[in-house]
C-alpha cells in the first residue's frame, strides 16, 4: 500500500494504532479533493450556528448589576502590604 495515495486515507492509522478489544471505532474517510467544499460549507454555515445558539438566551437573563462591585473587589486581591512590599523590592532592586 502507498500511505500518499488519496485512497488510503485514514488505512495506515488503523494499522498503527490497534484497537483495544471491545471498543469500535468507525472510520471516515474524506477524499482530498473534498475537503476544501467542506471547510467551505462548514465556514458558510458557522455563523448560523454562533447566531441561533443560547449565548443570546442567556445574556437576556444575566442580571449585571453587580458587575462593577465584582470588578472592583477584584483590585484588592493583593493586600497593600504585599504592594508596598514590592515596590520597596523594585526600588531597592534600581539602586542595585
Amino acid at each position: 500500500e502507498d500511505p500518499t495515495d488519496p485512497g488510503n486515507v485514514g488505512s495506515h492509522s488503523q494499522r498503527d494504532n490497534p484497537k483495544s478489544p471491545g471498543i469500535s471505532i468507525p472510520t471516515l474517510s474524506i477524499q482530498v479533493d473534498d475537503v476544501l467544499k467542506i471547510l467551505k460549507e462548514f465556514l458558510r454555515d458557522f455563523g448560523k450556528l454562533r447566531d441561533e445558539g443560547a449565548l443570546k438566551e442567556i445574556q437576556d437573563i444575566r442580571d449585571n448589576s453587580r458587575d462593577g462591585e465584582y470588578w472592583e473587589s477584584l483590585t484588592r486581591v493583593i493586600p497593600e502590604r504585599t504592594l508596598k512590599l514590592w515596590d520597596a523590592l523594585g526600588d531597592a532592586l534600581l539602586e542595585y
